[in-house]
């Protein structure tokens, strides 16, 4: 990871979950002009870095981004894209070349990734019957009664009791119901969409039985209707806010 000036007084946990893959750069810092090397391949990217000593309790921030395929960020070798936040924490941390998602898709990879198990194991997956009904392919839309099960336990969760803050941020993808939504689910704090972002999109069925799409904070709706193309700056604060509390 860069390195940065917030002075953290607790070891931290924080997942950020983004919706769309162009705001991934971006929600690491200001979106800069190219900063591409020769090429268009940045110098160094491909070199590991010798390990270091780690605290006790190291800061562990996720970032995990929708549709971001290998070849897409300048990191990974992509021509003409331009990603320097992201080619930053490359140069001063590692690249990894081999990495596989549970599952093409939001809400199954999404329980993998906090679960760590099989997301079928979980209750999600398609057509699932009773209250955690999904659709597409184990992806919970508006409509879904339900959310990933109750009983599984998230990173979140191991994480507390060690004297971690928790914190999640973007779209949450896993539930809609006060009991399936993060801070219901070991994070001490959330800020984000708790849906899909394509239900943010004049979608006109969802709108009509869950309202305008919302930004919610914590478990409560902080700005109704969602401004989906202008919620980078919203999330980068609310990630500097987490970070200097913590």
């Amino acid at each position: 990871m860069p390195t940065t000036s917030f002075c953290l007084a607790t070891s931290l946990v924080l997942v950020v979950l983004l919706g769309y893959s162009c705001a991934l750069d971006c929600a690491l810092g200001q979106c800069p002009s190219n900063d591409l090397g020769r090429n268009g391949v940045r110098r160094g990217q491909h070199k590991l870095h010798r390990s270091v000593d780690l605290p006790e309790k190291p800061n562990i921030i996720i970032i995990y981004g929708d549709d971001v395929g290998y070849g897409d960020l300048n990191g990974y070798g992509h021509p003409t894209s331009s990603t320097p936040n992201l080619d930053r924490m490359i140069d001063e941390g590692m690249i990894l070349t081999q990495f596989y998602s549970a599952a093409p898709v939001c809400s199954p990879s999404r329980t993998s990734l906090l679960t760590g198990r099989l997301f079928p194991r979980a209750g999600v997956y398609s057509g699932q019957p009773g209250s955690n009904s999904s659709t597409g392919g184990g992806v919970f839309s508006p409509f879904s009664n339900g959310g990933m099960n109750l009983s599984e336990i998230t990173v979140a969760q191991m994480l507390k009791p060690l004297g971690y803050a928790t914190g999640a941020l973007g779209k949450w993808h896993l539930g809609i119901k006060k009991e399936y939504l993060p801070t219901s689910r070991g994070f001490d704090s959330y800020f984000g969409v708790p849906m899909t972002q394509n239900d943010c999109h004049s979608n006109v069925e969802a709108e009509k039985h869950f309202g305008p799409c919302p930004i919610l904070h914590n478990d409560t709706v902080a700005i109704q209707p969602a401004d989906v193309q202008n919620i980078d700056a919203a999330y980068v604060n609310n990630i500097k806010d987490f970070m200097t509390l913590h």
